[in-house]
């Protein structure tokens, strides 16, 4: 299951970075970060990372990647269609698609670390 989930994200990443054409897309730094697919290989759950611009406040972040999760919804069909054209397996998982919050939570507490380290007075 390990190889086909690694297959899946390769692909679906590949189909999300090059063919798909939504404006909602365009606002975020998308990443396919993992990708679970069913033992019986009829859904999969594909892990999104969405980053906006840097400056942007968190509440900008979550707009983002909600809008960048409901592109990818609206486009599961068609990106259904490409990986089952592109893989040879005898059936191919409908995608899911969730935000994956592991990131931003890093980030926040890269964030707080940074901001521990400059309070600190040096010695």
């Amino acid at each position: 299951m390990n190889r086909v989930n690694d297959l899946l994200r390769d692909t679906i990443a590949e189909v999300v970075s090059r063919e798909l054409k939504d404006p909602r897309l365009e606002l975020a730094l998308l990443s396919v970060t993992e990708v679970r697919a069913s033992r019986d290989l009829r859904n999969a759950t594909v892990f999104i990372s969405a980053m906006s611009a840097p400056d942007a406040t968190p509440e900008e972040q979550a707009r983002a990647g909600q809008a960048a999760i409901d592109a990818l919804t609206h486009a599961a069909p068609f990106v259904h269609r490409t990986i089952r054209r592109r893989l040879r397996m005898k059936r191919v998982p409908w995608p899911a698609f969730e935000l994956d919050s592991r990131i931003a939570g890093s980030a926040a507490i890269q964030e707080r670390i940074n901001a521990l380290s400059e309070s600190r007075p040096s010695p």
